[in-house]
C-alpha cells in the first residue's frame, strides 16, 4: 500500500478559503477558534468547554437504545460509557445519509474522526468518535442516488426513489422500496465476483431492506464498518434528542434576527476578504424549520411576524407551544445544526469537508451569541484511491495524478508523447524554448529602435503561442488517432481518477472501493490519515 500526498493548491476545486485555511491559517483565524493542527488549540477548546454543563446522562442513554438498534459492537457501547464521564470529549463529523452510505468521501469522514480521536485519546485528552447522521434533511433527491463502475469505469448510477409520507419530509421519514433490491442487484452485477463482493453485498442486503427507513439503513451498514473502531452514531431525528436540545430552538426564535444580523455581517465579511459565503442566508431567515403537516418546511421573521414557508403566519406563543408540546417538529438549518450538536454533546473537534469548512465560518457569530466555544474545525482526509490497472497505465505513461487532473486534452497529450517513441513531443518542447529565447533577444533590439512597439510583440508572442498549442493538439489528435489503445487508456484514466471531470471520492460511492478492496480497505485508509496534515492523497490498493 503506498501513499501520496498533494498540497490542495494543486487540486481541482479547491477554494481559497480551503487553501488558506490549510496552509496560511493566519488569514483565516478570525473566522474559526483554533488552528486544526497546533495541539495548543485542542487545549484550550477543551478548557472552554470544560464550564459548561452537558446532560451527559441523557445523551448517553439515547446513544445507547439508538446504537443497539443499528446492531453496535463491544467498542461502541464502551466508548458510550467513556462519553458519560466528565473530561471525555467528543470528536465529531457528520453527512447526509445516502444510498449505500454515498460517496465514498463519507467513508473517508468517518475514518478521520477515528484517527483524530485516537490521536487525541494518545496525547492525554480522552476523546470518542461520533457520527451524526442528517436524517432531518428534507432533500430526498441528494440521497436518493448513488454510482459505482463498470468495467470500463464508467460511472453507473444507482437509485432507489424512495416512498414518502408527504412531499417535504425529512428523509429520515422516507422508506427504501423495491428500487433498493433492483439498485443492489446492479452493484453486484458490477463487481468482480470474489469474497470482497460477497460479504459487501450480504450486508447490503442485511440493512437495505425495502420499508426500512433511511437513517435505519444507512445506521445498520456504518455500524457494519466502523464499529469495530467504537464509532457512536447519533441520529437527531428522535424525541428524546429534541427534549435534550429544545432549548436551542427556543433560544433561537427569541433570537432570531441578532443570529440573523450576525450571520449575515459574517458573510458580507468573508466576501470582503475574498473568500466565499458557502450558504445563502435570506433577510428573513430565523435559522429553523417547523415540521408542520409532514413538511420540513423553513420559518421566516418579517417585520416581527412568523411565518410559515414565507406564507402562513404562526404567532410567538404558538410556537412556544409546539416546542413545548412537540419539540420533535423543530429542526435547525445547516448554520444552527453545529449549534445544536454542541449542546447536546462536549464537543472537542468537528471533522468537516471543503463545503462544511466554509459554512462553519459563517457560524462563528452563532456561537457568539449563544455564549458557546466553537469546536476546532479538523479538514477530513482526502484520498483518490488507484486500483493495480490505473496504476500500472500511470506508471508506464510516467504520470502523476495532478498530470490527469488537467483534464483530457493534457493527458492526452503526455500518453501520445510516451506512447511513441518518435521524440516528436521533447522536439515540440524544443521549438517553444527556441521560439521564447528569440523573441526576448528581439526584445531588447524593439526597445532600443522603438519602445511603443513592445505590445505588438506581446501580442505576437501570444499569437505564436496559440498557434503552437493549436499545432500540438493536432499533432497529439493525430497521434492517439493512430492508435484505438492509446485512446482507451486515455479514457480509462480519465473516467476512472477525474470521473465527470470531478474528484473521485465525490463521484464514486465507497461501496464500490469495499466490493474491490475488501472491508480491510478501511484498515489500510485508515492508517493514512494524517493528523498533523491535511494534503490529498493518491493511494495505491
Amino acid at each position: 500500500m503506498i501513499s501520496t500526498c498533494i498540497p490542495y493548491t494543486q487540486v481541482p476545486h479547491s477554494s481559497a478559503l480551503l487553501t488558506d485555511y490549510l496552509y496560511h491559517y493566519d488569514r483565516v483565524s478570525r473566522f474559526y477558534n483554533g488552528a486544526p493542527h497546533d495541539a495548543q488549540s485542542y487545549q484550550s477548546v477543551a478548557s472552554q468547554i470544560s464550564h459548561f454543563a452537558f446532560d451527559r446522562k441523557g445523551i448517553a442513554d439515547v446513544l445507547v437504545r439508538q446504537n443497539r438498534a443499528f446492531g453496535c459492537l463491544g467498542p461502541t457501547l464502551e466508548n458510550i460509557d467513556r462519553l458519560r464521564q466528565s473530561g471525555t470529549f467528543a470528536i465529531v463529523t457528520g453527512q447526509q445519509v445516502g444510498l449505500f452510505s454515498g460517496p465514498a468521501f463519507t467513508l473517508y469522514k468517518a475514518l478521520t474522526t477515528v484517527r483524530l480521536a485516537q490521536s487525541l485519546t494518545e496525547q492525554g485528552i480522552s476523546s470518542v468518535p461520533v457520527f451524526w447522521l442528517a436524517t432531518e434533511d428534507h432533500d430526498l433527491e441528494e440521497v436518493s442516488q448513488g454510482s459505482t463502475l463498470d468495467e470500463e469505469f464508467n460511472l453507473l448510477p444507482l437509485r432507489d426513489s424512495g416512498s414518502r409520507p408527504s412531499p417535504r419530509s425529512p428523509v429520515g421519514e422516507v422508506r427504501h422500496t423495491e428500487e433498493v433490491t433492483a439498485a443492489l442487484a446492479q452493484l453486484e452485477a458490477a463487481l468482480p465476483e470474489g469474497e470482497s463482493r460477497s460479504r459487501l453485498l450480504q450486508d447490503l442486503r442485511e440493512c437495505y431492506v425495502p420499508g426500512a427507513t433511511w437513517g435505519e439503513s444507512f445506521g445498520r451498514f456504518l455500524t457494519r464498518l466502523f464499529g469495530r473502531w467504537g464509532v457512536i452514531l447519533l441520529d437527531p431525528l428522535d424525541e428524546a434528542v429534541h427534549w435534550l436540545s429544545a432549548r436551542v430552538y427556543r433560544q433561537a426564535i427569541e433570537k432570531a434576527a441578532v443570529l440573523r444580523a450576525g450571520v449575515l455581517e459574517g458573510s458580507r465579511d468573508l466576501l470582503q476578504q475574498g473568500y466565499h459565503a458557502q450558504v445563502h442566508v435570506a433577510e428573513d431567515s430565523t435559522l429553523v424549520f417547523l415540521t408542520w403537516h409532514g413538511d420540513r418546511l423553513a420559518l421566516h421573521q418579517r417585520d416581527g411576524r412568523f411565518l410559515i414557508d414565507g406564507r402562513e403566519e404562526i404567532s410567538h406563543s404558538e410556537l412556544q407551544s409546539v416546542l413545548a408540546d412537540r419539540p420533535l417538529e423543530f429542526s435547525p438549518n445547516v448554520l444552527l445544526r453545529p449549534l445544536v450538536q454542541d449542546t447536546l454533546l462536549p464537543t472537542l473537534a468537528y471533522v468537516a469537508g471543503p463545503s462544511e469548512l466554509a459554512y462553519l465560518a459563517q457560524a462563528r457569530s452563532i456561537y457568539h451569541a449563544f455564549d458557546r466555544p466553537q469546536p476546532i474545525v479538523f479538514p477530513r482526509a482526502g484520498f483518490t484511491l488507484l486500483d493495480s490497472r490505473t496504476d500500472r497505465l500511470m506508471e508506464k505513461y510516467k504520470l502523476s495524478l495532478p498530470d490527469v487532473w488537467q483534464g483530457e486534452e493534457i493527458l492526452g497529450q503526455k500518453i501520445a508523447a510516451i506512447g511513441f517513441a518518435e521524440g516528436w513531443s521533447e522536439h515540440f518542447d524544443q521549438s517553444e524554448r527556441d521560439l521564447e529565447h528569440i523573441l526576448t533577444r528581439l526584445q531588447g533590439d524593439i526597445e532600443k529602435l522603438d519602445a511603443t512597439l513592445l505590445d505588438t510583440l506581446q501580442h505576437t508572442k501570444e499569437k505564436m503561442k496559440y498557434q503552437m498549442e493549436r499545432l500540438r493538439g493536432k499533432l497529439t489528435r493525430a497521434a492517439l488517432g493512430r492508435s484505438d489503445l492509446l485512446v482507451r487508456h486515455v479514457q480509462a484514466i480519465s473516467r476512472f481518477l477525474l470521473p465527470h471531470k470531478d474528484l473521485q471520492e465525490r463521484r464514486v460511492g465507497g461501496v464500490y472501493f469495499l466490493g474491490r478492496g475488501g472491508y480491510e480497505l478501511l484498515e489500510h485508509l485508515l492508517a493514512q490519515v494524517q493528523v498533523h496534515c491535511s494534503d490529498h492523497q493518491a493511494f495505491k490498493f
